[in-house]
């Protein structure tokens, strides 16, 4: 009987023992004495022409202590703003699709006597270029248009959309004819349809469209309110014959410079380009020595007069060789 208790005993120890030997050897809690640093590097995606002020990410960093943010380099200028470890858009200019897919920087952080590296890349959305720089009513009105048709557009969106999408032409008349504000605008009455045949001060743009060119924004001076019936036409044949009409009509417009873009143009020239009008109640010109136009009477695919000459009809398309629409 004592001999089974000695034995009970024994067996029981070795038991403690073993047991304590294994949580030894294999701890649970124990910290990796030599842990691999966390990559902070950030990768996203986003649509181009992003908000400005737009928040990319918080930054993050493996330093400990008082941390500093600095951009050290960007593959686009003004891409990034940094407000401590807070990333945003610096210019939504700098995210376009056309001239970058992906941008791109490097943010240091550092501690004072530790640095990192953080590597940002921004993959950028194809969007509609034109959407992106319509505000508020005109952007509806766009979202609404069937392709092919014309809306009305500000001034300043106009301007927008010449200066910020990519590889732009000015066709028919040069905006030099439109930037002499302090020179009287002189009227032709209703029921015409003009072609261009000469522009002096044209710069780099022709009044002609060259092969592979998208019309997509069009403006022009009236000092009726139109309802209706005034469009836009296009030749690939010459300057005076061969017109066909771009898209719908104009939408109602009123006294004074109109500003329109033509939503989903799929068919760039294949030739060179004649840009005409057709307008139901009044254009503007201004005497520019050296202007020369074609005119015919009513709506007409055929142009065949001689106008007077030095006078610059006010219309002018925005057009591309860069689809950039949906």
């Amino acid at each position: 009987m004592k001999s089974q208790n000695y034995l009970f005993a024994f067996l029981f120890t070795l038991g403690l023992i073993t047991s304590c030997s294994d949580d030894d050897s294999n701890p649970i809690s124990d910290p990796d004495p030599d842990p691999e640093p966390v990559s902070n590097n950030i990768t996203l995606t986003i649509d181009e022409y992003p908000e400005d002020d737009l928040l990319l990410s918080v930054l993050t960093t493996n330093l400990t202590g008082t941390i500093t943010y600095a951009i050290a380099t960007e593959s686009v200028e003004n891409a990034f703003a940094l407000n401590g470890p807070a990333l945003f858009v610096g210019e939504r200019l700098a995210f376009d699709y056309e001239t970058s897919e992906t941008v791109s920087g490097i943010i240091v952080a550092s501690n004072g006597t530790e640095s990192e590296t953080i590597n940002v890349s921004i993959n950028l959305n194809n969007i509609d270029d034109i959407r992106a720089f319509l505000t508020d009513d005109s952007r509806t009105a766009y979202d609404n248009a069937d392709d092919g048709e014309w809306i009305v557009v500000t001034e300043n969106e106009y301007n927008n959309i010449a200066n910020n999408l990519a590889d732009v032409n000015r066709r028919g008349n040069s905006e030099f004819v439109f930037d002499l504000s302090g020179t009287d605008i002189f009227i032709t009455g209703p029921d015409f349809t003009l072609t261009v045949e000469d522009v002096p001060n044209a710069d780099t743009n022709t009044p002609n469209l060259t092969a592979g060119e998208y019309l997509y924004a069009f403006k022009y001076f009236t000092t009726a309110n139109n309802f209706g019936g005034t469009n836009v036409k296009l030749s690939e044949t010459s300057n005076q014959e061969g017109f066909a009409i771009i898209g719908t009509n104009l939408p109602g417009h009123n006294i004074g410079f109109n500003y329109f873009v033509l939503k989903g143009n799929n068919a760039p020239t294949a030739n060179v380009g004649y840009l005409g009008i057709y307008e139901t109640s009044s254009i503007g010109y201004r005497i520019i020595p050296g202007s020369s136009f074609f005119f015919e009477n009513g709506d007409s695919s055929f142009i065949s007069n001689p106008g007077a000459p030095n006078r610059a009809y006010l219309f002018q398309g925005l057009t591309t060789s860069i689809k950039q629409w949906d």
